[in-house]
């Protein structure tokens, strides 16, 4: 088996693993049961699988080569950081004033 995706890609699923894995840890090493809550985990991954594409646009301004890259190899990363960032200025915009 060939591993042969792009470094973009790879680096977003390693960061959502990671970041699924450290409430679990954390309550793990607080000695606090249920270690595992898989509705948090997947949040947690959720939210890491974001920095990514979030991290790589703000760094775009700075760098045309990974503004090429975003635009060329990480279509599906960018296009959950908009979707993302779309979902969240809704959520805004449709939320009641108190």
């Amino acid at each position: 088996m060939r591993i042969d995706g792009n470094t973009v890609d790879r680096v977003t699923i390693a960061v959502g693993v990671v970041t699924a894995l450290i409430s679990p840890l954390s309550r793990y090493f607080d000695k606090q049961k249920p270690y595992f809550v898989r509705e948090t985990a997947t949040v947690d991954m959720l939210n890491g699988v974001m920095l990514v594409p979030f991290l790589m646009m703000v760094g775009s301004v700075f760098s045309s080569d990974l503004l090429k890259e975003l635009l060329s190899s990480a279509k599906i990363t960018l296009a959950i950081g908009g979707l993302a960032g779309l979902i969240f200025v809704i959520g805004e915009l449709c939320k009641t004033k108190t």
